[in-house]
């Protein structure tokens, strides 16, 4: 994105569980899980294993985290707490908010063994409270929590008070989840052998990143004596970050003698799983600007062609669009074309006068109609033929973002034929060229009411595609998180 924001921040990412939720400051992989403690006063990084079982069902569901961690030096950490997840799902809304607590009918377990001093969890109050909002072809989370630990070691105490938002968006190209959290970390240490009680503060901000991508790949036939020149395929694969800086006192016989700063990073990734996509075929768009465009949705079945032929200068019509934002978007259609058996199915399954259940793109007519991507042409009708407008298909794919009212930087710019933009697109028009989904000619000129070529088409919905894929996951993460 244009405009960067630095904060620290931080997410819990656990692949092993269809339930994902900030609980630690950790991450993992296919084969580890690795934790930073400071309960020390120090940095402790712990690697090893963590079980997650689910039990229950309906909009209460309860998860089982079973940690069993070994750090330098002998250091072990062995944790298990039991949460509870209340889901409330508002349909007509289309958001559904989520409350996570601790099960208050099992007992959290935790010990944790550093060097010569052991820490026994006491007592932990945990609430999480998050927000998501299901925009059909993307959804976007946001939440916040509050909890508190409390730790013996010996005749002292350790607490830990915890405060946290985390953000994210989950698509089929890419989820990134960024969250900030803080722990105000207490030690309630004893002096001597008398009563008195010294206390000693240290903070500490953890920040880390998930993100789960597919990228497509293309690569380049080395040999001369080969049927294709290119080829395509789909990598995918995780990348799970932890950043973290402190502000910690130094304690002497129970006393603070100064204090240590620093901050340090770790990262786990999975191997990356490929997937090789049809070979391009078409033989009219050798040289022409959008090729590689074409090329990129022809292999993921995006946008057809006729035969060996794309026709790249001829316009889309609104039934082709259709078809290819719903791919685009990896959204599953059943295509398979089953006769209606009496007539109130076949009434049934009308949704509009030109486009009966035998037209060959009625499922994906039917499906942006249902998520509310496209609209009619006039009464009962949907204009399957009629061709697009720039600002028509521009607005259909910010309404597929669920950011027609996103805040853009780009309200006060003026393009040359700002006139001609249609009242009903220009806020789209304006958050579309800030993501980079289009841009204006060599004139400054937008040209919203010029039909839609396919080969226009392609530039538009690669470019869409590659937001999904990489420039959002940059807004989430750079806005919050400073890898730099």
């Amino acid at each position: 994105m244009k405009k960067l924001i630095t904060t620290l921040i931080v997410l819990l990412l656990i692949s092993t569980a269809s339930y994902a939720d900030i609980i630690e400051p950790g991450v993992s992989n296919e084969s580890q899980y690795k934790e930073i403690v400071f309960l020390s006063g120090a940095p402790v990084e712990f690697t090893g294993k963590l079980q997650i079982k689910q039990s229950g069902k309906g909009d209460q569901i309860k998860y089982t985290y079973d940690y069993n961690l070994t750090g330098p030096n002998g250091a072990t950490l062995t944790r298990k707490v039991i949460y509870v997840v209340n889901e409330n799902t508002d349909s007509e809304l289309k958001q559904i908010s989520t409350g996570l607590t601790l099960d208050p009918k099992a007992k959290v377990s935790e010990k944790i063994t550093i060097g010569d001093k052991t820490y026994v969890l006491e007592e932990q109050i945990l609430n999480k409270a998050s927000i998501t909002q299901d925009k059909s072809i993307i959804k976007y989370t946001s939440g916040t929590w509050n909890g508190r630990k409390t730790y013996s070691q010996g005749q002292n105490k350790v607490i830990v008070d915890i405060y946290g938002e985390n953000y994210k968006y989950d698509n089929t190209w890419s989820t990134v989840e960024t969250a900030m959290i803080r722990h105000i970390i207490t030690y309630q240490n004893k002096v001597g052998t008398s009563s008195t009680v010294q206390e000693s503060t240290g903070t500490v901000e953890y920040g880390v990143t998930n993100i789960r991508e597919k990228e497509i790949l293309s690569q380049q036939s080395l040999p001369n004596q080969i049927s294709f020149k290119e080829s395509y395929m789909i990598s995918e694969k995780e990348e799970n970050t932890v950043v973290y800086k402190y502000d910690m006192p130094v304690i002497t016989n129970g006393k603070t003698t100064s204090r240590k700063t620093g901050e340090g990073s770790f990262k786990l990734t999975t191997m990356p799983k490929l997937t090789s996509l049809p070979i391009p075929q078409y033989q009219d768009i050798r040289g022409y600007w959008a090729e590689e465009d074409i090329n990129r949705l022809f292999s993921l079945g995006v946008i057809d062609g006729n035969g060996k032929y794309f026709n790249p200068r001829i316009p889309i019509n609104r039934a082709e669009f259709a078809k290819a934002i719903i791919k685009a978007c990896g959204l599953e259609i059943d295509t398979e074309k089953q006769k209606p058996r009496s007539r109130k199915e076949v009434q049934e399954d009308i949704i509009f006068s030109d486009v009966d259940a035998n037209h060959p793109y009625y499922p994906y007519i039917k499906k942006v109609t249902e998520l509310k991507l496209m609209n009619g042409t006039g009464y009962n009708t949907f204009g399957p033929d009629e061709n697009l407008t720039k600002a028509q298909a521009v607005t259909i794919l910010i309404r597929a973002l669920g950011l027609e009212n996103m805040s853009t930087f780009n309200l006060g710019k003026t393009f040359a034929d700002e006139d001609q933009i249609p009242d009903w697109a220009r806020k789209a028009i304006y958050v579309a060229e800030e993501l980079d989904i289009i841009d204006p000619n060599e004139y400054n000129m937008i040209q919203p009411n010029n039909g839609l070529t396919r080969g226009e088409a392609a530039n538009m919905l690669n470019r869409f595609i590659t937001y999904l894929q990489k420039e959002i996951k940059t807004d989430y993460r750079e806005r919050v998180v400073n890898f730099n």
